[in-house]
This record gives structure tokens, sequence and C-alpha cells, in this order.
């Protein structure tokens, strides 16, 4: 089958990789996203990571990308984390400068298919993912269906879901986001509440036996993680929630306390399978990948 380009856009950092038909990563290259400066910037930084790898043995380039993708025609519906990205063909954009089709994703729905493909999921049918980060991404794969996109390219939004009603404003507009409570930006949050202190998620965890603030923000994040896991489980009835992003890397200071609340919240936890994601820094790339192999050979 060859080999592709999969590339991931993050809010700083493009990674751009040669992988194999078998998921390895062959060559890889990072450069600066500057989303503040634009989409000729950003677009020309892709170009260049693409230049950087032997970009000719590539049959096809695949891109994740945050936001609300029209994956069918390549257009970023809607993104507020790159300035001028909204409204951008950017399936046109690259094939400018590459010879090869381009496949443009959602960054969360490309995670879960890295996931789905050779991961952590590979053995489930019906699979929910949400990506902890400085946001919370969401992706739902079915076996019958495949990724849910929606009717507006806005399916699976889940870190939008209303945790909290009339709770923090979100940056998306609305109020008591899951996002808002979920994501890793929401230990900072909530230790600065406490304390008047701003201190990065990770140096929270490493004070949850020592200080007692950073231990209340530990089990208020572990307790909301709890309710978002019971929703998801009981509006979608997975095989399997699969937990990714940034945070995981800390997974041993909260992930049993997460899903001790799962299993007490939940009427029936037993029946859903709550597993750690396999692939956290390539999980973009490889997923990325992975639809540019199936949709180059569908004609997509």
């Amino acid at each position: 089958m060859g080999k592709v380009i999969g590339i991931d856009i993050g809010g700083t950092k493009i990674n751009a990789c040669l992988i194999d038909d078998k998921g390895e990563i062959l060559e890889r290259k990072e450069v600066p996203t500057n989303a503040n400066r634009g989409r000729e910037v950003v677009l020309e930084n892709i170009k260049s990571a693409i230049y950087d790898l032997s970009y000719k043995e590539a049959i096809a380039v695949g891109i994740g990308t945050p936001g609300f993708i029209d994956s069918e025609n390549g257009i970023v519906t809607f993104a507020g984390n790159i300035k001028g990205w909204t409204g951008l063909n950017l399936k046109e954009a690259v094939e400018e400068f590459v010879d090869v089709p381009v496949f443009v994703e959602n960054d969360a729905n490309i995670a879960l298919i890295a996931e789905k493909w050779i991961g952590a999921c590979k053995d489930y049918d019906n699979v929910v993912m949400i990506t902890l980060g400085t946001g919370l991404g969401g992706a739902i794969y079915t076996k019958e269906a495949g990724l849910l996109s929606g009717s507006h390219f806005q399916g699976a939004e889940l870190g939008h879901m209303i945790l909290h009603a009339g709770g923090d404003p979100c940056t998306c507009g609305q109020k008591g986001c899951a996002e808002s409570y979920c994501a890793g930006t929401a230990l900072t949050k909530g230790y600065k509440k406490l304390t008047g202190k701003e201190l990065s998620g990770q140096a929270i965890f490493d004070l949850v036996e020592t200080d007692n603030d950073a231990r209340k923000v530990l089990e208020d994040y572990q307790s909301d993680l709890g309710y978002l896991l019971t929703s998801l489980r009981n509006i979608f009835d997975p095989d399997v929630i699969v937990v990714g992003g940034g945070v995981i890397h800390a997974k041993d200071v909260f992930w049993d306390g997460m899903v001790s609340k799962y299993q007490e919240y939940c009427n029936k936890p037993s029946e859903v399978d709550i597993i750690p994601a396999k692939f956290l820094n390539n999980a973009g790339v490889i997923g990325a990948a992975k639809i540019a192999f199936e949709r180059v050979n569908h004609g997509k």
C-alpha cells in the first residue's frame, strides 16, 4: 500500500510524519504552528514540514486539524484557535504544493482512528473517546456507521455537553460545559479559585500528597470526570470509553479515583470498559495516516 504523510496541526506545533501501512513512523518533522500569525503562515509551515520529509514517496496526505471539518470536501467550517482558519478549504490549499490527494479530518476524530486501527480499542466495535488537554475533545465510532460527524460537522463535541447547569462560562459561549471542568486547564483554574495561586496541572498533581487544596481540586476533577463518563455511557452505550490527551501522562495520580467515581455514579458501570489511550503525542499523525490510506484507496 505504500507510504503516506500524516499531519497533526496543534495549537503550538505541527507534527508531520512519513508513515507506512502498518502505522510505523519512518520520518518525522515538527515545526511551530504560529497560529496567531494567520492562515498563510500556518500553510507555509505545513509546506515546510512536508518538504523536509521524503514526500515524493507518499501516495497521499492526511491532516488532522482543530475545528468543525467538512471532511468530504476538506473545508474547515469553524475553528477558533488558528487565525483565519474558518472557511479555509485546507484540502485544496495543501494540494497546491503536493502532487497527491489530501484528506482532512477533525483532530479528535483522528486520535480515535489511531486507537481503533492499532491502538487501545482495536478489538472493540463501538467506541467513545475523550481527549483531555488544553480543551476537551471527543469522537464517536460505531461499527455500522464509522465516525459520527453530525448534520453540521459538529458531532461528538463532547466537551460542550452541559455538566453543571448555569456553571462556569466556556470559551464556546455556553455555561457549565464539561470542558470547563474536565480539561487539564480546569485543574489550574480550580486551584487558583481556592488559593489565588496559578499552578500547572502537573504541579497540582505533584502536590496532592502534601497540599489540602491540591487534593480538593483533584477530588473535584475526578468527580466531574466520573459524571461525564456516566453521561457518555448512558447516552451512547458503547463497548468502551477511551480516555486520551496530555493529562494521561499523570494517569497514576487521577485514574483510579476517576474510575471509582464513575462506578459510584453509574447504574451499570461494569457493562462499559474505561481504558487509557495507547498513543499520546503520536495519535494525530497515525490517525491522519490511516484516513489517507483508507480514502485514497476508496477514491474519496
